[in-house]
């Protein structure tokens, strides 16, 4: 969350309550009451994150009256099923509430010290301006010394500056576990702190290196204060933080501090999930009080069985398109409440919205008509090669196969724009329209049509050419060539699987014939830790960092596209290039033994070397094909089945990092974590890793029973008959109740019907969702056939907080992201080609990584029928200095 705003609106509560009344709704339709609740809902989680504690304060209390307004209304057993899947179910208003909460609570504080002697000059500055005065830099740290706290992400950039001294006053125990990294932070123990002794007698008492440290508190620009969890200014008076914070202000005379002492908000609980590489083991956790109450809570989820939302209240109907279109280039014509009365629902149309729907089809079809030129200008060349036999290399001839994929993919996304120009149109023409509406109405029409044409034309030549490639194929499973050469290696051209040339492998030693995935490796077959290995690199002129290609070495996109989304999650590509990660190899790992984190690190740094146009990722190829076969040919993969398996590799690699909790005090999902990671972690599972708990409840006597999973990926169903969906169609899918029958409930002793929910019980820093496009059709022997859903999903602000359980929602991690990265998928099972979308940390762009080929990307064509896996994050932006 932002840094909080100044009080501006009120001097109190009472007073916010006053501007949170609503208009009489009795009046107003079920449409407009749901649409204005939920963009209040949107408008108090917006101020919320914005710090903005008074707007969201009014925002909620709106959302909350105007729920109550809807709940009372005559017709609402009518629109129950509607009312649930807009404003989400009881539990989901229940997070909401518990938000409310905690926004009271600090407001309830902040206008007790607005009130005191020591807050007059701010409210006399609020009552004389009337409103809160505009932010600036040089005001910042003013407004920061005046509240005693600073945020994680300002600690961090002071960090960077080197202008802080952080004192941390956890336990000695917890800080020799884990620490920052940073030079100038040290430990002052929390059994040495006593209240009412000096500042001097605590710096007797204190390390010979802490001494050190504690010297330099009158000289830095700032000092803060760091525990577990705090979260207030002033902390509660019987801490360790309070205490020393009283030291430092009243018992320490000969400093004079630059600046007022302040206190890391939330703790280094906290700053271990916003910035997980600047601390020596993030795997550690914030000592828990064992509250059996609490406990008893989150094991029941849903006190109500109708709480849940089932699958089959989820319908294809709900699966249309919605109206808030995505429109890149400008914001969508809104009606607003205010404008809206209770017999408007059916009104006229403006000549506004009419000229709306023709700007944005001439919009769309200068985009089509630039497409067209590129796909006919490459059929042409296609044509050429195929009747005529031109000369073109096999290098050359995949990649025209593979740029032709991906303008097909973008014709598509054409005919869903069109259909969707076509539906608006169809919407109107039902209304009752003037003469110059109607011919308005006509000349778009006749421009639909026309689009149609065209677009019945290039399935026809699409079909075309999928059958003279799928005889192509045949042809060549029964022709048996002759042993490749170094040459056809590299060409990328589909052949039988084979080993790798002997000129990069890791060592020259016989090369296996064995599958070393069956048989780990012992300590004696160790490579050496510095060795020459085989980039390949091809020579740019500036570059930029991160914005390498990657060499396709034969069907490999799928490969590099997930390299290449893996090289733009910061936190991983930091803590490789600072050879942070050498300090956890795991050598006792038997399945990989640590090599797999060896041959990523060192890519992604020849990635972020900035030298290069393109390079080659001949030895991790190598590497994954020894531990897994499939990786070993030359055939095309999926991409999510590499992510995956890499993903579990990788925390192999890295789990080492030793976890001591006392089982005790743990909740049943934090048990099942601990198992799962045999209580050794990984910088992989911190942030790749969440987990799952299914829910299954008796129908009968409501007897919940829980289970926990972990996941490093999200694996969503796309709606059935729908060309167009919402993301937040598939994670409401995902998430909602199924049932199921001959479920042996433990309460009745006998098999009941059950129903069976998802919910997350801890969201992973960075979430990877994967679309399941590819489906076995029982009406074609099984055959793979790839759903072409146009999926809208959101750039930012993807909204978490729907779909998780209870304890979760009581935890202090974000529940909102941001998306960086996509892995595309273009063509089909037999023959399909993979890309990656990339927001650049360093640049704040987003950039198309095309195998070899690096070029920058316009935000609006992030959003494809292309789009397979999604990767969003809640951690804060940085930049790779190193």
């Amino acid at each position: 969350m932002a840094q909080l705003k100044k009080l501006y609106l009120s001097s109190d509560i009472e007073g916010l309550e006053k501007m949170s009344i609503i208009p009489d709704c009795r009046n107003k339709s079920m449409k407009i009451l749901l649409n204005t609740a939920r963009k209040l809902y949107m408008n108090a989680e917006e101020k919320r994150l914005d710090g903005d504690e008074e707007q969201a304060y009014i925002a909620y209390m709106k959302y909350f009256n105007m729920l109550h307004a809807i709940h009372n209304k005559p017709d609402y057993a009518n629109h129950k099923t509607t009312v649930r899947q807009m404003l989400g179910d009881t539990a989901s208003n229940r997070r909401i509430m518990d938000s409310l909460e905690l926004i009271t609570q600090s407001l309830s504080l902040r206008y007790e010290q607005l009130h005191s002697s020591a807050a007059e000059p701010i409210a006399a500055s609020i009552v004389a301006n009337g409103q809160e005065p505009e932010r600036s830099t040089g005001e910042l740290p003013t407004k920061l010394a005046r509240l005693g706290l600073i945020t994680c992400e300002e600690l961090y950039r002071r960090m960077q500056e080197k202008s802080v001294l952080v004192m941390d006053c956890r336990p000695s125990a917890d800080y020799e576990v884990s620490h920052l990294t940073y030079y100038c932070a040290f430990n002052v123990p929390e059994e040495l702190i006593i209240p009412g002794m000096s500042a001097g007698r605590l710096q007797a008492r204190l390390s010979s290196t802490s001494k050190a440290a504690w010297a330099s508190r009158a000289v830095k620009d700032s000092v803060v204060l760091i525990d577990w969890n705090t979260k207030d200014s002033p902390p509660a008076s019987n801490t360790a933080i309070a205490t020393l914070l009283d030291i430092l202000k009243k018992w320490d005379p000969d400093v004079t501090y630059r600046a007022p002492i302040q206190i890391v908000e939330r703790g280094y609980e906290f700053f271990i999930m916003m910035y997980p590489t600047h601390c020596t083991n993030p795997s550690v956790q914030a000592p828990q009080q064992n509250n059996n109450d609490i406990e008893t809570i989150d094991d029941i989820e849903y006190p109500s069985i109708h709480d849940i939302t089932m699958k089959e209240d989820i319908s294809a109907k709900d699966f249309k398109p919605r109206p808030d279109i995505n429109r890149a280039s400008k914001p969508a014509a809104m009606r607003t409440y205010d404008q809206q009365g209770p017999n408007k629902t059916n009104e006229v149309p403006t000549p506004k919205a009419i000229a709306e729907i023709m700007r944005d089809q001439a919009e769309f079809l200068q985009r089509a008509e630039q497409n067209d030129a590129q796909l006919e200008s490459a059929s042409k060349i296609w044509k050429r090669q195929a009747i005529k036999g031109d000369d073109l290399t096999a290098v050359e001839n995949q990649e025209l196969h593979f740029r032709i994929l991906q303008l097909e993919s973008k014709d598509l996304d054409n005919v869903i724009e069109n259909n969707r120009l076509r539906d608006e149109l169809n919407r109107l023409k039902e209304e009752q329209l003037t003469a110059k509406e109607m011919e308005a109405t006509r000349n778009i029409e006749t421009k639909i049509k026309e689009r149609q044409r065209l677009d019945e034309l290039h399935e026809q030549e699409r079909l075309n050419r999928e059958r003279q490639l799928a005889i192509a194929r045949e042809a060549k499973k029964a022709y048996k060539s002759p042993p490749p050469s170094q040459h056809d290696l590299l060409t990328g051209e589909e052949m039988t699987p084979i080993v790798p040339d002997p000129s990069y492998e890791p060592s020259p030693v016989e090369r296996p014939t064995f599958d070393r995935s069956m048989k780990p490796q012992s300590r004696s077959e160790e490579r050496p830790v510095q060795r020459v290995r085989d980039f390949s690199p091809v020579a740019g002129h500036n570059v930029g960092r991160g914005l390498t290609g990657l060499k396709n070495l034969g069907n490999t996109c799928y490969m590099n596209s997930i390299l290449q989304c893996l090289s733009n999650t910061v936190q991983l590509t930091e803590y490789c290039i600072s050879d942070k990660y050498k300090e956890y190899i795991s050598r006792s790992n038997s399945r990989t033994n640590g090599h797999v984190i060896e041959e990523v690190a060192a890519l992604i740094k020849e990635l972020w070397n900035g030298q290069y146009k393109c390079v080659a990722s001949r030895d991790l190829r190598y590497v994954v094909g020894q531990y897994q076969q499939i990786f070993r040919g030359f055939d095309q993969q999926d991409s999510h089945e590499f992510l995956t398996i890499l993903m579990d590799w990788l925390h192999s690699d890295l789990q080492t990092l030793r976890v001591a909790r006392q089982r005790e005090t743990m909740s049943a999902s934090e048990k099942a974590w601990l198992e799962f990671t045999n209580a050794k972690e990984s910088m992989i599972l911190h942030l790749f890793y969440g987990q799952m708990k299914s829910t299954v409840k008796c129908v009968a006597c409501h007897k919940e029973s829980a289970t926990y999973e972990c996941f490093s990926n999200l694996s969503l169903e796309l709606p059935p008959n729908s060309n167009v969906c919402q993301l937040s169609q598939c994670m409401d899918m995902y998430f909602s109740g199924e049932r199921i029958h001959g479920w042996n409930c433990p309460n009745c002793k006998t098999k009941r019907g059950a129903i069976k929910k998802l919910d997350i019980s801890k969201l992973p820093p960075v979430l990877v969702v994967h679309l399941k496009r590819f489906y076995a059709d029982p009406s074609n022997s099984c055959a793979y056939i790839k759903k072409q859903n146009y999926l809208r999903f959101p750039l930012e602000n993807l909204e978490m907080s729907p779909y998780i359980a209870r304890a979760e929602s009581r935890a202090g991690t974000p529940k909102t992201y941001q998306l960086y990265a996509v892995s595309n998928h273009y063509g089909s099972m037999e023959g399909g080609h993979y890309t990656a979308f990339c927001k650049s940390a360093n640049y704040g762009k987003w950039f198309k990584f095309d195998d070899q080929v690096v070029t920058t990307l316009d935000a609006s064509n992030v959003v494809s029928s292309a789009a397979y896996i999604l990767f969003y994050t809640w951690l804060p932006p940085m930049q790779l200095t190193l």
